[in-house]
This record gives C-alpha cells, structure tokens and sequence, in this order.
C-alpha cells in the first residue's frame, strides 16, 4: 500500500486515539479527559482529552490538536520523524510527490565482526589497568551488557553498546587504528540508540543521565560513579549514557519517554565540536521538560583524560 503523508496523517487519525499514542510512547501517568500532562511533573491537572479521544489540549502550554500533533510533542521533533515513526507502526509506505514511492526502510541490526565475549576476571583487570578504570566498575559494565570483548583478525578489541544491541563502537584494547580510523568501521548501527540508554528502561524518574561523548569517556564515567558510590556522599542515582560521536544528532524516539523529565548532566569534549554538541542536546532534551547542565572540560581535554584528577563526589552531587 502507498499512501501519501496526508493520507498516512489521516490513517493514523483514524487507528489510534490519544490514549493509544499515549501508550505506544510509554508517557507517565494515565490518560483521561482531565489529566496531569505527560510532558512535564505537575501537580494539578491541566491536559484534558476530548473528541471521542481524538483531540487534546495541554491548557498549561497552549498546545494541543489531533493525535498527529500528541505524536510531534510527545516526541518533541517534526513532523518529518512523526511521519517515520507512524510508517514504522502502519507498516506502509508513503512519497513525497506522485509516482516517488520509498519503502520502509529495514530495523538496522548490527553486523558483528565476531563472537562478542565476556571475559574473565583476568580480561578485566587488565582491561581496567589500561583504560584506568576501577576492576569494579568494568565487572559492573559487564554485566550490565555495556561492555564486551572480541577479536578482530587476531587484534584483541572491546566494544561498547548494551542489551538493546542497537548501537554500538568497538575500538582496539591496544590503542591502535582501523586504518585510519579509531573506531571499527560497524555496519547497522543506530547512532540515535545511545548505549547505555537500555539500563534506563523501568528506572525511576529520580535517575539522572550523564551524558557522554564517545565511548572512552563513558567507560571514564562508568569507572567514576562506581567510585562516586562506594563514597558517604554517593545518595544521588545516575545512568551514564554515550553519544557516539558530537554529530549524532537525534535521539531514537524509543528514548523519548525514557529521557523526558528527566535532569541530564552533559560532559562535552572541551573543543569546537563538543561546545556544538552541548548547544544542540542542551536544546532537544530542554525541549523534553529535562533539566540539563553542562560540566566544561578544559580546552584539548576530554573526561577519560582527566577521570584521575577529578573528584566524582563533584560530578554526581
């Protein structure tokens, strides 16, 4: 079937009410016609649900409309990705102009270039000697599923990623280049899949994300809040999370209701490309009621350089 956006727009009016997007995005709270919205904490109700459930109003922001418009807010993008994330629920395809039909494209799956193994406590604590972590917090990492080893013709490497398996950076344990890239060239990921995002599904909203760029300073992060939590001011619960790279862009809209509300702490790399990253994630997530702050590493410097001279008790507070 082929349907222009107009047309996928009203099948989408016709299939799913408010409450079924609601749902389908997994937003806090329970839909009714006089609710707390799903956007933000609240108190009081000032969301209501009218038309059979096929309108809204947010009475607090001013927003509202049909189910099209619960999509683009609740997702907090355009309607560009409402339209790829409806495609992907009503499995059709749509074209821009007549006679341009697309297809949907595939679920990306990575194609690993070997087993991805797990190790022994001898694996970790020589990976935690060379990449200055505690043996504690790459034991955790492991069996969280954020970190795990292979080989690659004969090279010893490690990978970074989680459960979901969506995305995903392996690097040499050695330090060494992929030609002449750090990263080993990964067919089928998902870049807007942030690892270590899976270890949020079903946390408690008082969890906050530490945001990372690259994989070296998530393992940093990770190695410091096992430091930060072993210590008598370790109260504050974290998740650290990777972005794989300062130019990913989007945020998967399965993250969405993961992320939204949330505080999000952002440690940038302390040059041109992270001050960009940090404008650009500072803007989306506030656009997802999150509250953000930036810690600012100093010029040419980035967290796995500093993660020994750091106090972890000033990261997390």
């Amino acid at each position: 079937m082929i349907a222009t956006h107009s047309d996928l727009f009203q099948q989408a009016r016709e299939a799913y009410t408010i409450a079924d997007a609601w749902q389908m995005l997994r937003l806090p709270g329970e839909p009714k016609a006089s609710c707390r919205s799903p956007f933000r904490d609240e108190r009081n109700p000032s969301f209501s649900i009218f038309d059979n459930g096929r309108g809204w109003k947010d009475h607090a922001s001013g927003e509202g409309g049909d189910v099209v418009e619960f999509i683009r807010v609740a997702l907090g993008c355009d309607h560009r990705e409402v339209r790829e994330w409806l495609q992907e629920r009503l499995g059709i395809d749509y074209h821009d102009v007549p006679h341009a039909a697309r297809k949907p494209e595939p679920v990306k799956a990575i194609q690993w270039p070997g087993d991805l193994l797990t190790g022994n406590e001898a694996t970790w604590g020589a990976f935690a000697a060379k990449m200055r972590m505690t043996p504690l917090a790459v034991e955790a990492a492991v069996q969280s599923g954020v970190l795990r080893f292979t080989k690659i013709n004969g090279v010893r490497c490690y990978v970074v990623t989680d459960e979901a398996r969506r995305a995903a950076e392996i690097r040499r344990c050695d330090g060494g280049m992929f030609g002449q890239t750090k990263a080993y060239p990964l067919p089928g990921v998902d870049k807007s899949w942030l690892p270590g995002a899976d270890i949020l599904r079903g946390s408690p909203k008082f969890t906050g994300i530490f945001l990372t760029e690259g994989p070296k300073d998530y393992l940093a992060a990770l190695s410091l809040y096992s430091r930060y939590r072993r210590t008598e001011a370790g109260v504050n619960s974290w998740c650290p999370a990777a972005l794989l790279g300062a130019k990913c862009k989007r945020l998967h809209p399965e993250l969405v209701p993961w992320f939204r509300g949330r505080r999000v702490r952002m440690v940038p790399d302390g040059d041109t490309a992270g001050d960009e990253m940090a404008d650009h994630w500072k803007a989306l997530l506030l656009n997802l009621g999150c509250t953000v702050d930036v810690v600012r590493m100093p010029r040419g410097k980035d967290l796995f350089d500093l993660a020994n001279e750091l106090e972890p008790e000033g990261l997390f507070r």
